[in-house]
């Protein structure tokens, strides 16, 4: 509860820093701004989805015996084959999986796991040839994870993320996000839907309802190049967001039946150990 209201404060801090910055040249240019025009607007780029939401919740949510993060991250993770880690497809989605096992290695305040996650971050990005100047938060990372700085430790793993895909986001680098992205995201369902499974309720169930980011997944698969689509990999992964899409799109109180938080479970678990070999 104090890491969440200490993560709580500072990013209130961020916004109203961010606010007061912003406050003068809105104001001066506020009379002079054009309508609104609904056509152009346009949907902004998915974001690296963080598992941290659903963790928290699920904290939130479950009354009784808390939940052991720790004991889930090594049930869970997996650190990432490099050797065999070379169509650049397979880097992709490895990162993906290793970043969210990095924000579950915080969440579990595991230091000797976020320094496995950090190096493996690392060595994955600069495969992809990310360069030094956005990976130097790795080490930062770790440095505050040995003092047990956590709230600094989930900032700049924030900041990683947002370095990396920035990194990734210049043109020619699409698809290399794209899968960055959807993999991460079915690692942070994987944590989640472990949870889930063993002490399900139907309220429980819910937090797996994302049916709009995952269509929007399914849809930048869909864009990908041809060649990376017939990667065995990408192609298994498209096939899970499409049927996962039909599980989690319930409505805004539904929920999911047990056997399909199963499936859920199963497959999250399929995927995610098979991407980082």
């Amino acid at each position: 509860m104090k890491l969440k209201q200490n993560l709580i404060f500072v990013m209130k801090r961020f916004y109203l820093l961010l606010a007061l910055a912003l406050a003068a040249p809105f104001t001066f240019a506020q009379d002079q701004k054009a309508p609104f025009d609904l056509s152009q607007a346009q949907n902004s780029e998915l974001g690296l989805p963080s598992p941290m939401d659903k963790l928290l919740g699920l904290d939130s949510a479950i009354s009784g015996k808390a939940v052991n993060w720790g004991g889930i991250y090594k049930d869970i993770a997996h650190n990432a084959n490099m050797s065999d880690l070379k169509a650049e497809p397979n880097i992709c989605l490895a990162l993906g999986i290793r970043i969210a096992d990095g924000i579950m290695a915080v969440k579990a305040r595991d230091a000797n796991a976020l320094n496995e996650c950090a190096s493996d971050i690392e060595a994955l990005a600069r495969k992809l040839k990310v360069g030094e100047n956005e990976l130097e938060r790795a080490k930062k990372t770790r440095a505050l994870a040995n003092k047990g700085q956590w709230t600094l430790v989930f900032w700049e793993m924030g900041c990683l993320q947002v370095d990396i895909m920035q990194s990734l986001n210049q043109k020619g680098n699409e698809k290399r996000r794209t899968l960055i992205i959807a993999a991460g995201w079915l690692q942070g369902v994987h944590y989640a839907v472990h949870v889930i499974n063993e002490r399900y309720t139907p309220a429980l169930s819910n937090f797996l309802r994302e049916p709009l980011l995952v269509k929007a997944m399914i849809e930048e698969m869909k864009a990908l190049p041809e060649a990376t689509k017939a990667s065995p990999r990408v192609a298994k992964l498209t096939a899970a967001l499409n049927e996962l899409y039909a599980i989690v799109n319930i409505p805004l109180n539904g929920s999911i039946s047990k056997e399909k938080v199963q499936r859920v479970n199963d497959l999250s678990r399929e995927l995610s150990e098979e991407f980082v070999l």
